[in-house]
């Protein structure tokens, strides 16, 4: 469906950019014209990471003039296999800035600003402001909630996508896009609330192929190209879904117009954590429980029952360190167990503790393990699986349950800096 472009013409084209882009000037869609609107176009991309790195890449390659880079993490190795924007002499260095340095390397016709901040509700609508597109490659609700509503408020399309494993999706949301393109779209018609503050299924947990960001980053660079120049049929109310494994491609319609559309054309939804379940109703959607990789599930009650309140604390890795320091000398008795999987416990853990996949917390092994009548503390990678671990132990007989706030994570973080993180 034919929209006009967003942004007008800059200037002409140096000599230097006309050598530069010359294979995108015979496309007529672009052209020198919509290479001129390209170099007076400004896109914010928030996240420098998996996705960041081939969104940003293609978009500065393609000559957008101004190019906002938001994050505030620093890099590190367990980066490098997917964020290719990044080598090792980068390890270190605040990721925006990392970013910028290698983007003007690879094209130094235009700005690319690093902006070296957390999105939070006192910033969000001022980094917006400036932009003609916001891209969304962060990896948590809260941050795309926030940008999502400035984006909304503003009246600026804001171009979606997210990975895990073999699998990624990637959509357009506009509330208010030009009349030609019909009923507009948020990220509420996809997810109707921001799911709770629980780990999920993350990379971090789950793994994720770096091919796959690259797929999914160049569907999104993609559209917001075609957003910028007026050309195209744009992923506006049609989640784009692609499965790695099985190399096929899908959509999945949702939104206003898809409520009334065919059922064939409103597919089940993708079944892993990090996708938005796409609602053609007003029924807020799952959200994910706990951090583990899917296929190692722990031991569920029946589905109509409802896991209790957490029955005991959560304590703080300094916490830990007592505990473990007076076990040590023989004045506390406990079991302290690592419910990761075996691949993650090679990484990095706590010495003193029994490892105990999640799908085997109550097995007969696991109950020898750690007795019901012995004091458990737990642990995993934040605290996510442990958490739902503790209260579904709790449920089964466990009575002086426990685990770690912040997972093993945290325990490097505070007490033991020199071991790995992932």
């Amino acid at each position: 469906m034919a929209h006009p472009p967003l942004v007008s013409p800059g200037p002409a084209l140096t000599p230097a950019e006309l050598s530069r882009y010359a294979r995108q000037l015979t496309l007529p869609q672009i052209g020198m014209e919509g290479q001129r609107r390209l170099k007076a176009s400004r896109v914010l991309v928030l996240g420098a990471g998996g996705l960041g790195s081939p969104i940003l890449t293609s978009l500065v390659a393609a000559g957008v003039g101004t190019v906002g880079v938001v994050d505030s993490d620093t890099v590190e190795p367990s980066n490098l296999q997917r964020q290719t924007l990044f080598g090792t002499a980068d390890v270190g260095r605040r990721k925006a800035e990392a970013a910028a340095s290698a983007l003007s390397e690879l094209n130094p016709l235009v700005d690319v600003l690093p902006l070296v901040v957390r999105v939070t509700s006192a910033n969000v609508l001022a980094l917006v402001a400036d932009y003609d597109v916001i891209v969304d490659g962060t990896d948590n609700f809260e941050t795309r909630y926030l940008a999502h509503d400035a984006a909304k408020l503003l009246g600026k399309p804001y171009v979606w996508g997210s990975v895990l494993r073999f699998d990624g999706q990637a959509t357009v949301f506009w509330a208010e896009p030009p009349a030609s393109l019909g009923t507009g779209v948020t990220v509420r018609d996809l997810f109707a609330e921001e799911p709770p503050a629980v780990e999920g299924e993350t990379c971090a947990t789950a793994g994720v192929l770096g091919s796959i960001c690259a797929s999914i980053g160049s569907v999104m660079a993609t559209e917001t190209i075609k957003l910028l120049l007026g050309f195209g049929e744009l992923l506006l109310g049609r989640l784009l879904v692609h499965d790695g494994l099985d190399a096929t491609w899908r959509e999945i319609r949702f939104g206003p117009a898809a409520r009334g559309a065919a059922p064939r054309e409103r597919a089940a939804a993708p079944t892993f954590a990090s996708e938005l379940s796409p609602q053609t109703t007003p029924t807020p959607p799952e959200s994910p429980a706990t951090d583990q990789p899917k296929g190692t599930p722990v031991t569920q009650p029946d589905a109509s029952t409802a896991l209790p309140e957490p029955t005991a604390e959560r304590m703080t890795p300094a916490q830990l360190k007592a505990l473990l320091d007076a076990r040590e000398r023989g004045e506390q008795s406990f079991v302290l167990v690592d419910v990761r999987e075996p691949w993650e416990r090679d990484i990095v853990h706590i010495e003193g503790s029994e490892l105990i996949p999640m799908s085997q917390l109550l097995s007969d092994e696991a109950r020898e393990k750690m007795p019901q009548d012995d004091r458990v503390i737990l642990y995993c990678h934040h605290d996510g699986r442990s958490g739902q671990a503790r209260d579904y132990m709790a449920q089964n007989g466990w009575s002086n349950i426990s685990d770690l706030g912040g997972g093993v994570d945290a325990w490097v973080t505070e007490v033991e800096p020199d071991k790995a993180r992932y």
